[in-house]
């Protein structure tokens, strides 16, 4: 969080927001929190209520050594008390009271000025120019300034340096609140200065996202490290210490890996891998990729395999990956792959669609602006044009089934920041709903009180996050004509496909709706250098499956 006050909140905003955190988290987590973290906690709660904000103001900080001599916050009445009290419950520090605390780490957090000070010798040439960057610099200090120099120098130029203690105590709680690593008290800031606008949920709706401490511990623990990972992989030289970290860190999670971190265990799973590819290391990678079963590992095992020339391996893989993956994308490259080895000169079904195409010549004005250069020309015909994409569809199933996303706020929402409930898009999110989704489906029967509905949601939650509404693209005049031209069984076709595959089919669609009375098509755009994704084509298949008016055009410039 920002140091400077900010306006129409609160003085002490960040105290009522983790007031709220702390609130839930003893509430629902008592059982499971341990001696430590209850400590924290109860030191927390009763030291004074500007010790607390001091602490709130640091800890929430990424910073992590602060001068005390620069410290300024108005709403804190005795800066000096709340320190010392602070200090007294070993919530705070100054640098170099903790033995073995490398005292290297606080050069990051000072200025480049303040760096050059410290190597200084009265009366001697400064021994580097002002002129090099700052990286240059603290790897000087590095090398020729020991930390007992550093920590001297440091006080003789008169800088203290202190840093809040038990942070990853602070960080754990909110991690407990949120479910994530993800989120922190600035989601607290950014909606209450109408940056976002979340469904209301009671306080008292909410319900724990971890069922037990193994959950939490197994999460975290693998939150950390990704986050670890992350900074690791950006430095030269890093796999032999990343795969002894994964070896030693990640790998022993995998016998007791519970359900709930399944999914953020394969996800760092993959980054580490793909980096592995990267680096060359192509063996190692398809050692991690063979721990899972996700679509991404699997693809991504093939390939490998395939580069490595043992063909009857990848066409095993690719035939399990068809057995068990229902994305699209994911599904062609696995059936393309098939295909190719079945026959070289097999061409990729969407290359094929591709190629025939149907070509419209367009000026070259419009090669930056490809799709609005097509807009154009058919506004010149005399037809209405617009942009559609995946906008159009999401915004009909998000007003239409506005209330069937959103009624199971007493299971599914863990905090007041999510954007639906968390069992949305997840296979049985479809099925527990199937017989109210029929309900909601035949509403359309009475297309006026369907288009009242429509119109309330739109009035009622203006603003409020969805995961399918684009309020900024919300044109009930596009969705009007699109509902008149469309038969309406193939639009209830099109709508229940999308529901009961909403992770997997909620993008992809054509690019551009055009309508002249009756006549009207939806229209991929394509410049003479792009592609048809695999999640295109399975659109424009099932439109015309459902004879639904679709046009691929392949522009050619003029």
């Amino acid at each position: 969080m920002d140091n400077s006050p900010i306006p129409n909140l609160s003085p002490t905003y960040y105290w009522d927001y983790f007031q709220y955190v702390l609130r839930y988290v003893t509430k629902h987590y008592a059982e499971l929190l341990d001696e430590n973290e209850r400590t924290f906690i109860h030191d927390f709660e009763t030291s004074s209520f500007a010790a607390q904000c001091l602490y709130l103001r640091l800890a929430s900080r990424r910073t992590i050594w602060f001068q005390e001599d620069l410290l300024q916050y108005p709403e804190i009445p005795s800066l000096e008390d709340a320190k010392t009290e602070l200090f007294h419950l070993n919530l705070l520090e100054r640098i170099g009271q903790t033995e073995g605390q490398s005292a290297y780490a606080c050069l990051a957090n000072l200025n480049k000025a303040i760096c050059f000070d410290l190597i200084q010798i009265p009366g001697q040439k400064s021994p580097i120019p002002k002129s090099v960057s700052k990286p240059v610099l603290l790897q000087y200090i590095l090398e020729n300034l020991r930390e007992e120099e550093l920590l001297l120098r440091l006080e003789q130029l008169h800088i203290s340096l202190i840093r809040p203690l038990q942070t990853t105590y602070f960080h754990f709680i909110q991690f407990l609140f949120f479910g994530s690593r993800n989120h922190d008290l600035t989601d607290f800031v950014v909606r209450d200065l109408g940056h976002r606008q979340f469904i209301d949920i009671d306080e008292a709706d909410l319900v724990p996202y971890f069922s037990n401490r193994e959950e939490a511990i197994q999460k975290w623990r693998i939150s950390i490290w990704r986050e670890w990972f992350f900074e690791k992989s950006k430095e030269e030289n890093a796999v032999e210490e990343v795969m002894a970290s994964w070896q030693a860190n990640m790998w022993p999670l995998v016998p007791e890996l519970l359900k709930l971190c399944i999914g953020s265990f394969e996800r760092t799973l993959f980054h580490v891998a793909r980096w592995l590819e990267r680096q060359g290391e192509l063996e190692m990678a398809l050692s991690l990729y063979e721990e899972s079963l996700a679509g991404a590992s699997l693809e991504r095992r093939v390939r490998l395999l395939l580069k490595l020339k043992r063909i009857d391996e990848a066409m095993m893989w690719a035939r399990t990956g068809l057995e068990l993956i229902s994305n699209p994308k994911e599904r062609h490259f696995f059936e393309d792959f098939l295909l190719k080895q079945a026959s070289k000169k097999q061409i990729k079904q969407v290359t094929a669609s591709l190629k025939e195409a149907e070509k419209l010549a367009i000026s070259m004005e419009w090669k930056d602006q490809v799709e609005e250069g097509v807009v154009d020309y058919f506004r010149n015909q005399g037809y209405y044009a617009a942009f559609t994409e995946n906008r159009v569809w999401k915004n009909l199933m998000g007003l239409w089934f506005w209330e069937l996303i959103f009624q199971q706020n007493k299971s599914g929402f863990h905090h007041p920041f999510q954007y639906a409930p968390s069992h949305y898009a997840r296979e049985n999110f479809a099925i527990d709903l199937a017989d109210e989704f029929r309900t909601y489906l035949n509403l359309i029967e009475d297309e006026g009180s369907w288009w009242e509905l429509m119109k309330q949601n739109a009035e009622k939650n203006q603003g409020k996050m969805n995961p399918l509404v684009d309020w900024q693209n919300l044109d009930f005049d596009l969705l009007h004509r699109l509902v008149h031209v469309i038969p309406k069984s193939s639009l209830l076709e099109v709508v229940s496909y999308m529901w009961h595959h909403l992770a997997t089919h909620s993008k992809g669609f054509p690019d551009l709706f055009i309508q002249k009375g009756e006549e009207y098509a939806f229209i991929e755009v394509k410049s003479p250098n792009d592609h048809l994704s695999a999640i295109q084509y399975f659109w424009h298949d099932f439109f015309r499956q459902q004879e639904i008016a679709i046009r691929l055009i392949r522009v050619e410039w003029v």
